[in-house]
């Protein structure tokens, strides 16, 4: 008899950063929150200008911050402090200011800003900075502080760095009302498409619809041999598309994954990586993405559906790397399928929850066929949910259900308001003081014009940004700073996007900080350490193939159909190989030289090219074959064999 599975706690929503708040400033909170939300839907049908959108928008994110999160982690948070309601009135007040006052400013453009204006404009900064700060601790808001440094004190730089120093009233009067520091276009994205996938996702969940991917993820892989972790890796790109946050990501569905990956025999270190990577891989998965590709979009001047084709091959291989890695580990340790009882039959799955792909289809019909804007598009996708959601008993929002989706997907919203915010002036001050320019000079500099070492350079500062850093805010900064110098040494300008944005994301599950490894590690009971490079060995397959996309472009699919159907197919087998090799292991422990050949043989199968898939094929057949016929055989048809004593544990 079938049990029903324990449902994933809510990922994105609650924070532990977040105050539990009661009676009337809980109700306060709820209806700013419901009402941030109903005015980006306003404002995604009805066209308002840059200002009047960007402003009421960044206003409303900032209060949100002062009043759910404390000043500190020692704080109260049953209730409010005059702190947190004195910097919510002035952010509201300097918001209102600018409301009255910006178009004003357009006919003075060059005269000095009133002394009011200078004074406000300063608080305001000030506010931004400490309130990212609570919301996502300091290491974003340090970046912004440095730049601010740099751009009033940059003369005593030394060499490249040095420049003629901005006054304060300079810096100020260009970050505040205007278009191009708080409110640029970091806060246009963030408030025309960004907030309304945040709130996509939470209406989604709340509508059931994070349960029922789950529960899909179950019935699809549950009977195979260690069906546990490959649960965890459909399930987290699944619920990864809907959180848009890789810790939360495993957060919510680790609650769940990891216990059973342990209960089956999976070591609890293995448990806590496959759950790691899978939920790091949610940020790579179309047509979603997370946040970055709406960025990347407005940088590179293309549409939406163009970076989300580039990007279908790279996931595959991504989740599908993973997945063999999974199935080999199985393999090792004699794993089998869930019991039977302990899997969601996949019809009824099906059968109660299949209009939950509605609203994703929605998004893609007007997205890809009616051509919409992709503001205009998620629209229609947030529109949809509640009328989808009537389709079924279960399923239903209430007008209560419906308010509480507004109100969570505001709230989850917030702090990504608070990055491209801030966002704002890193990029205002970088332009302002052309670091930009000279930071690519000096890589270019530096690596001797060598495109593969400074492909290795952009690579190490991509992952160390990004575990200081949100992967928003680390592709930020990378797109401004390093990849120009890429784009200047010959690269495909989506190629150079899409490589820093990769290893920005995967910085979560890379030592020594890997904070998305070390939530899964504290969920698992495993050692941290040992849990983030289990990880990074699972997650191999991204950290070559965006060296192989930046050289021949048709693994972004880009080329002639007959030369992306190659690709897919000897990128397949060069992953396979790749996964044997990390996880030594085909039907038996290898042997140093064939391990090795595999990587080699692997490596080239997944670059394209005729010359590197012939050598590639040779390289791997023969090698397989010199080892054994039987593990040739194996590697060509037994990579996903269907275990007949399905519902049988290790431990029977």
């Amino acid at each position: 008899m079938y049990r029903e599975p324990e449902k994933p706690k809510e990922s994105g929503a609650i924070s532990t950063r977040q105050r539990q708040l009661t009676g009337t400033p809980a109700h306060l909170v709820r209806w700013i929150a419901i009402g941030m939300s109903l005015f980006q839907l306003y404002t995604g049908y009805f066209q308002f200008t840059a200002m009047n959108q960007r402003v009421p928008h960044v206003t409303l994110g900032f209060i949100l911050i002062f009043l759910v999160y404390p000043i500190n982690k020692k704080s109260r948070k049953d209730r409010l402090s005059l702190d947190s309601i004195t910097a919510a009135a002035v952010i509201l007040i300097c918001g209102i200011y600018v409301m009255l006052t910006w178009f004003r400013k357009m006919g003075a453009m060059g005269l000095e800003p009133p002394l009011i204006e200078l004074v406000m404009g300063a608080v305001f900064i000030i506010l931004l900075i400490e309130g990212t700060r609570r919301a996502l601790g300091w290491a974003f808001p340090s970046v912004a502080v440095l730049i601010l440094l740099y751009a009033r004190f940059g003369e005593i730089m030394p060499g490249l760095f040095a420049h003629k120093n901005y006054a304060v009233d300079r810096i100020i009067s260009s970050m505040f009302i205007t278009a191009d520091g708080v409110f640029g276009m970091l806060a246009g994205i963030s408030a025309t498409f960004i907030f309304l996938f945040i709130l996509f996702g939470a209406l989604l969940r709340e509508a059931g619809g994070g349960e029922f991917f789950i529960n899909f993820a179950y019935g699809i892989c549950g009977k195979f041999r260690g069906g546990p972790a490959k649960i965890a890796v459909v399930a987290s790109s699944l619920f990864g598309m809907l959180s848009g946050s890789g810790t939360a990501n495993v957060a919510g569905t680790g609650q769940i994954t990891i216990p059973l990956m342990k209960r089956t025999g999976y070591p609890a270190y293995f448990a806590g990586a496959v759950e790691t990577v899978s939920s790091a891989g949610g940020l790579l998965m179309p047509p979603i993405m997370g946040s970055a590709v709406f960025i990347m979009m407005e940088i590179l001047g293309v549409n939406y559906l163009t970076i989300i084709k580039s990007s279908v091959l790279m996931a595959i291989l991504y989740y599908l790397g993973l997945f063999m890695m999974v199935d080999i580990e199985a393999q090792k340790i004699g794993l089998v399928g869930l019991k039977r009882e302990e899997i969601p039959p996949l019809k009824k799955t099906l059968k109660e929850g299949w209009h939950f792909f509605i609203p994703l289809l929605v998004l893609i019909y007007f997205l890809g066929f009616e051509r919409s804007s992709v503001t205009r598009a998620v629209l229609w996708a947030n529109i949809s949910i509640p009328f989808v959601a009537m389709m079924r008993k279960k399923s239903r929002m209430s007008f209560s259900k419906i308010l509480t989706g507004l109100e969570k997907g505001a709230l989850t919203a917030a702090p990504v308001v608070a990055i491209l915010s801030l966002g704002g002036i890193v990029v205002g001050m970088i332009t302002l003081t052309g670091l930009g320019l000279m930071m690519s000079s000096i890589l270019i500099e530096l690596s001797h014009g060598n495109l593969f070492l400074l492909l290795l350079m952009t690579m190490v500062a991509s992952i160390i940004l990004g575990m200081g850093v949100p992967p928003v805010a680390a592709y930020i900064i990378l797109a401004i700073l390093v990849v120009p110098a890429l784009i200047k040494m010959g690269v495909y300008p989506l190629a150079a996007h899409l490589f820093v944005f990769y290893f920005g994301t995967i910085a979560g599950i890379t030592p020594p900080m890997a904070p998305d490894a070390f939530v899964a590690a504290g969920i698992a009971d495993s050692p941290m350490m040992k849990t983030a490079l289990t990880a990074c060995r699972l997650a191999l397959v991204i950290f070559i193939v965006p060296y192989m996309f930046v050289y021949n472009n048709a693994l972004l699919l880009v080329g002639n159909v007959g030369e992306i159907l190659i690709v897919c197919v000897t990128a397949f087998f060069g992953v396979y190989a790749l996964a044997c090799a990390a996880q030594n292991y085909l039907n038996g422990k290898l042997p140093i030289y064939l391990r090795f050949a595999l990587f080699i043989g692997g490596g080239c199968l997944i670059y394209p090219g005729w010359v590197t898939d012939l050598l590639g094929v040779v390289l791997v057949i023969a090698l397989l074959a010199i080892r054994s016929p039987d593990l040739l055989k194996r590697f060509t048809i037994g990579l996903f064999e269907h275990n007949q004593s399905a519902g049988l544990t290790k431990n029977e």
